[in-house]
């Protein structure tokens, strides 16, 4: 299949349809789930779906919002169903999460982009920071004082990722 032909696959249909089918089988009362579950089954798979269709056409665009989606759209369903606490207490640490994830999708889509695994990192290592203070590893106030005297870091470590970069540009 080439790319035009796979571009004009239309995902957002299919997903809509799947999602119809499934409220379809609970009102005919065939399976139990409820709204919020087929609206979350439904960002996970469309984030999935802009993902694929990133890599499989080459567009980036779509790429970060694509994962966004999907990863958060995971960690909404792991609370929904209580194989996490549902809490945002534990959300703000998985969204932190799906932030990384998005930007190391970035950094998988273009290994030359390596300046993106800073922000990559950095939301990764926050969203376990912060899920440890909430299962008891660490003191919420160690991980604040953490944060407030090493943040210039990261900038240091960005910044010097985009001076090499500029200067393999120019080669």
């Amino acid at each position: 299949m080439d790319k035009k032909e796979f571009n004009r696959i239309p995902f957002f249909g299919i997903i809509l349809v799947l999602i119809g089918v499934g409220l379809l089988l609970r009102q005919l009362h065939i399976i139990r789930i409820d709204g919020t579950s087929m609206v979350l089954f439904g960002v996970v798979a469309y984030g999935a779906a802009m993902v694929f269709r990133s890599f499989m056409s080459n567009i980036r665009q779509a790429l970060f919002f694509g994962s966004l989606c999907f990863f958060s759209g995971i960690v909404l369903l792991l609370g929904k169903y209580d194989l996490i606490e549902h809490s945002s207490s534990v959300y703000v640490p998985g969204f932190l999460l799906s932030v990384g994830l998005s930007f190391t999708m970035l950094y998988i889509y273009n290994f030359k982009d390596y300046h993106l695994i800073v922000p990559s990192a950095i939301f990764i290592a926050l969203g376990i920071a912060f899920m440890m203070t909430e299962i008891g590893y660490l003191y919420p106030s160690d991980v604040k004082d953490a944060v407030q005297q090493y943040w210039p870091v990261a900038i240091i470590a960005f910044g010097i990722l985009m001076l090499f970069r500029r200067k393999e540009k120019k080669i």
